[in-house]
């Protein structure tokens, strides 16, 4: 049995970001459903696949930056290694 330090040396403290990131992961989604009905005339205005990429990736990283919160929240970085 190895004795684990609770902390990597070196890594910064980022638990208190989680609850941030998660309040910012919600604002993001809620941003993008509230603007959901804009979104047909930008496709008509802009293109109907530059319009599904901006969006998917605004999606992406909304939900990437929830999750990361999320994980921190229920798995702080203390107990991993």
């Amino acid at each position: 049995m190895t004795n684990r330090p609770t902390r990597c040396p070196g890594r910064p403290d980022t638990a208190p970001l989680a609850s941030l990131a998660v309040v910012l992961g919600v604002i993001m989604v809620l941003v993008a459903v509230a603007g959901s009905d804009r979104i047909p005339g930008w496709a008509a205005d802009y293109g109907t696949v530059l319009i599904a990429m901006a969006v998917l990736a605004y999606l992406a990283v909304a939900g990437r930056i929830l999750h990361w919160g999320v994980g921190e929240l229920l798995d702080p970085a203390d107990d991993r290694m």
